[in-house]
């Protein structure tokens, strides 16, 4: 084909992607959560699909698949079609599950299209108040004179919060054991009773039992301080630097979705995030709003799949 013919087909195509931009959408979304009802992550994304629904004329649906570590989910949203009508939760499991499992269904790089990265929900690191320490480094002083002595539990083998506790202890050269539970909430209860002296908890979890002094926070987990405890220091102000572990909330479409399309749904998420009752309803859930390009969302999940492949390469866990 002769090449200024086939430039007048390609350009040809560029008025009816931009046609499709101005009329999307024309139809109700869906938001594909691999993650249950009731948790952070259904309770944020139905709250930024409520908001969006309102701003955009047409019904947003949640539609929960959780199981398998997200990988359910995941590959239900990955092989929706790439129209724009079918959004998925990305969150911190997405980015974990291609280090601690054999089948994954998808490939960050390659299957999605990010939209943005719309926020995150701190951890703090927490201690069993009969513990004589009040610092991070009073702790990890505590452990190393006794050693074996301290234990953290976790949600799970594999999980962030089995990971954030290994970091913890590669970082500071602390030695406190793991303990796995079933649920993160076993292993909440178990440090509420002392049978684990450290857990790292979600922010929205941490916040009754530090106020009712049944549990004592040290630090926080990301690289800012969180406004919900603004003097609390973090890790990596307290001796653990570089350490940088949060619950993030994003969006993406399946790979293959028009750019004109992906640019219009930022545009889109970018105005529910700047309003000001949507910030006051996901301040009760711990949440600290961020407003991302579909470029730094993309950058932020590699990095953040580097990173966990590192840590988990890095305690000898083999994927199952």
């Amino acid at each position: 084909m002769h090449a200024n013919a086939l430039l007048v087909i390609l350009l040809g195509g560029i008025p009816a992607m931009a046609a499709a931009a101005d009329t999307y959408p024309s139809r109700p979304l869906r938001i594909v959560a691999p993650y249950g009802a009731g948790g952070s992550y259904d309770i944020v994304s139905r709250t930024l699909g409520g908001k969006l629904a309102e701003q955009i004329g047409q019904q947003v649906v949640v539609d929960n698949r959780p199981g398998a570590t997200g990988r359910i989910g995941m590959e239900i949203g990955v092989k929706s079609a790439p129209d724009g009508y079918t959004m998925i939760v990305i969150g911190s499991s997405q980015a974990i599950a291609p280090s601690v499992h054999v089948n994954v269904p998808y490939d960050l790089s390659r299957s999605i299209a990010p939209i943005m990265l719309h926020g995150t929900i701190s951890y703090a690191l927490v201690i069993h108040p009969s513990i004589p320490a009040n610092t991070v480094a009073e702790f990890v002083a505590l452990s190393k004179a006794k050693p074996g002595t301290l234990r953290y539990g976790s949600g799970g083998t594999g999980g962030i919060t089995h990971l954030a506790g290994e970091l913890f202890n590669s970082l500071t050269g602390a030695d406190v054991t793991h303990v796995p539970y079933k649920a993160g909430a076993l292993a909440t209860n178990a440090l509420l009773g002392n049978e684990v002296q450290m857990n790292v908890l979600n922010m929205l979890n941490t916040l009754p039992h530090v106020q009712s002094n049944r549990l004592r926070a040290l630090a926080v987990t990301g690289l800012k301080r969180s406004q919900f405890l603004p003097n609390l220091p973090t890790l990596d102000e307290s001796g653990a630097k570089g350490y940088e572990m949060v619950e993030y909330h994003g969006f993406a479409f399946p790979a293959g979705t028009p750019r004109a399309i992906v640019l219009r749904m930022n545009a889109e998420l970018a105005k529910v995030m700047r309003s000001d009752d949507l910030k006051q309803r996901l301040s009760q859930q711990a949440f600290e709003p961020s407003i991302t390009t579909p470029e730094e969302f993309g950058a932020y999940l590699l990095a953040e799949q580097a990173k966990y492949a590192k840590i988990v390469k890095m305690i000898g866990l083999k994927p199952d």
